[in-house]
């Protein structure tokens, strides 16, 4: 057996099946849809990048606000923030 022979014929039989498949579709339908299907899967993918793009500039435009505006507003308060501890007596009428 040679091994040539073998993938050849495998490669053959296949190369007609995909000729069998295709010749059941009529080619204008194949030709159609490429004219239609085309740009629309390069428009969808079109779309999808813009989507993807404007949700991380969206994500940088959050942290950048957080960073400049909420972080200031709220952060030195906390760390402003004492305690005050003072002691008082409390004069009895005796010592008036």
């Amino acid at each position: 057996m040679d091994i040539r022979k073998i993938v050849l014929g495998g490669l053959r039989q296949g190369l007609r099946a995909l000729g069998r498949l295709l010749g059941t579709v009529p080619a204008g339908w194949l030709i159609l849809m490429g004219i239609v299907a085309l740009p629309i899967a390069i428009l969808s993918v079109v779309v999808a990048l813009v989507f993807f793009i404007l949700l991380v500039l969206l994500a940088v435009l959050g942290v950048l606000f957080y960073l400049l505006v909420w972080r200031p507003v709220f952060g030195p308060r906390r760390r402003q923030e004492k305690v005050i501890e003072a002691e008082y007596t409390v004069k009895s009428e005796d010592d008036q």
